[in-house]
């Protein structure tokens, strides 16, 4: 605060802290004040007052994808050999062959693509179909833990629950274990009439195949 008792605004700084591992060099010193600017704009006889905020999410908030931290990750990656799954050979280097299996082309380049630039594909890079893209993501981010990705690829597809896709959605929260977008598929069913016209879909046969317990808590929840 300043020294008229204001909240001060010149190093007011918004931050989500998700408690990274000890070692990790992105607090402490380097975040401190400057010492001039401490002593002219905030001590006060002798005392200066901090101002912290704390905002608990409750468990059934949408949770807020957390700050990028990508570069702390890539810096860790290439300062330690162990689990290291290329070796560079400068000078006299050959290109491996990864075989990737298990996963949509188009859904890994664009999880490439969030991988080096920490941003979420524009709605143009979802292709004809945002919904398969989508979960084709979610289970990408799922399998290589990105976390921010898995985050925000489901608040993206509860964008596009509707009658022809709520099946194949739901049966994707389920597995995935994405329970906002679970809920939204659920509330979604729980319309008499949405029902009705989803459980003729491919969609719902596919989820009732894969999950019969779901089709059943679905028939419970249905509002006649």
């Amino acid at each position: 605060m300043g020294r008229d008792g204001t909240p001060s605004d010149s190093d007011a700084c918004r931050i989500v802290h998700v408690y990274p591992p000890e070692d990790s060099p992105s607090w402490g010193f380097p975040q401190f004040v400057k010492r001039r600017d401490l002593k002219s704009l905030y001590v006060s006889n002798g005392w200066v007052t901090i101002v912290c905020c704390v905002i608990v999410m409750c468990n059934d908030s949408t949770p807020v994808p957390p700050p990028s931290d990508i570069g702390l990750h890539l810096g860790r990656l290439l300062d330690r050999a162990m689990a290291a799954d290329v070796r560079f050979m400068v000078d006299d280097a050959t290109m491996p062959l990864i075989t990737v299996q298990d996963i949509d082309p188009a859904a890994f380049r664009v999880m490439l693509q969030f991988v080096y630039t920490d941003s979420f594909p524009a709605d143009k890079e979802l292709g004809d179909s945002p919904t398969d893209m989508l979960q084709h993501l979610i289970a990408a981010a799922d399998r290589y833990t990105l976390d921010r990705l898995k985050i925000m690829c489901p608040q993206k597809l509860r964008e596009e629950v509707s009658v022809d896709t709520v099946g194949s959605i739901l049966a994707c929260a389920e597995a995935y274990n994405c329970s906002e977008l679970k809920q939204k598929c659920l509330d979604f069913f729980a319309v008499e009439k949405n029902f009705k016209k989803a459980a003729f879909t491919d969609g719902f046969v596919t989820l009732v195949q894969k999950f019969p317990s779901l089709a059943t808590e679905l028939r419970l929840r249905v509002v006649i």
